[in-house]
């Protein structure tokens, strides 16, 4: 053995004591030279060696290898939005460049009476008059609380695991903020929300507030009043239920079909519903298998797949969440209920680097905001299937 490692184990061996009561010993150390060589020719797979070696430049203030970090960062945390996110589904994202606003223009167009035209040619002439108003939404930030670790281990060198960790638990905590704030925009929270989308369409008042002016032609009574269905069959007695049920599956197509064709394209469900993980299972319940022979193939299908199944001619899968109270599910249909802005220019993580306390923190922060204008409160809906006790 190398005098000089034997020497520096010898100093050791009163503060060292090994498992099973053995303790280092010159006498034992015979041997350990090579599990020691072995040890420092071990090979480091090549992109941990590339990870460190872009770490340790980032650290040492080299501009391009910290655009090659943050980027890489940025990428894991876009994925990991799009990944675990359940309310931002009702929202269409748009990215905006550095210089761009976002702005929806409320407007429409009074009609226009069409009537027979006398030999004369004489006919009413009326003026063409678009009314409209503009409605600008200022992005917002949000940021993650700073997370830390060691940056370095004596032995092993740059701990590129804990690293990754903190970028993962970074990623983690945005999305939940994300999707967070989508919910509240849903469900009249405080935050960024002002009004939730679930309620009484509004058919009175100035033009410009009203959800949608109806056509002279149209039958109002045919049309929903609220996107905040209630179902009147909860209770205790014959045919009554306070469990998830196939009549939600009824109540959300007779929802959409009232509308008919006046948006201009049909408001179907996508067939994906959000359900309280506590009644994600209530399905089972709509069937009671008394022979091997299946009555029909929906009760078939929910045998085999209560979570996925056909009915009504639409696809259904339903998604349970813990986040959800029992009692009340949220379809998604084909058509956003709001607009989630971006500014991934402006997106950003911050690394604060201690050497000499061997420490370093890493926190992030998003350019944001959401938009629901009042006449896409009709793509929202609500389904509150258990009587309130």
């Amino acid at each position: 053995m190398k005098p000089q490692l034997r020497h520096t184990l010898e100093n050791l061996r009163y503060k060292v004591t090994a498992l099973h009561g053995l303790t280092a010993h010159p006498d034992t150390l015979a041997g350990l030279d090579k599990t020691f060589e072995a040890a420092l020719a071990a090979p480091v797979p090549e992109n941990v060696q590339k990870l460190r070696k872009l770490m340790e430049r980032a650290r040492n203030k080299d501009a391009e290898a910290v655009s090659e970090l943050c980027a890489l960062r940025t990428t894991t945390i876009d994925l990991y939005v799009r990944a675990m996110s359940n309310f931002t589904a009702f929202f269409r994202s748009v990215n905006l460049k550095p210089d761009e606003q976002a702005c929806f223009i409320h407007t429409f167009r009074n009609p226009v009476a069409v009537r027979y035209m006398g030999q004369d040619g004489g006919v009413k002439q009326v003026k063409a008059v678009r009314a409209q108003r503009p409605m600008f939404i200022d992005m917002r930030e949000i940021t993650t609380d700073a997370v830390g670790y060691q940056i370095r281990d004596i032995n092993l060198g740059p701990d590129v695991a804990a690293a990754a960790q903190a970028t993962v638990d970074l990623s983690w905590d945005m999305t939940n903020k994300v999707d967070y704030e989508a919910y509240l925009m849903m469900t009249a929270g405080k935050s960024m929300a002002k009004n939730g989308v679930f309620g009484a369409f509004n058919a009175t008042g100035a033009p410009l507030d009203q959800t949608y002016i109806p056509n002279d032609r149209i039958v109002t009574a045919n049309l929903p009043t609220t996107n905040d269905v209630v179902l009147t069959d909860n209770g205790t007695g014959a045919n009554q239920s306070n469990k998830f049920r196939l009549n939600v599956c009824k109540a959300i197509i007779r929802y959409c079909e009232k509308w008919g064709n006046i948006w201009g394209a049909p408001l179907r469900p996508t067939g994906l519903i959000l359900v309280p993980s506590i009644d994600a299972t209530d399905l089972a319940d709509e069937i009671t298998p008394t022979s091997l022979i299946f009555p029909n193939a929906l009760a078939e299908g929910l045998l085999q797949n209560y979570s996925q199944f056909t009915y009504l001619g639409v696809k259904w899968t339903l998604v349970p969440d813990v986040t959800l109270a029992s009692g009340a599910c949220y379809p998604v249909l084909n058509r956003p209920v709001g607009e989630v802005y971006y500014k991934p220019a402006f997106d950003d993580e911050f690394v604060e680097t201690d050497r000499r306390n061997n420490w370093e923190s890493r926190s992030a922060q998003k350019v944001l905001n959401f938009a629901i204008p009042e006449p896409w409160r009709v793509n929202a809906l609500r389904i509150t299937y258990k009587a309130s006790s």
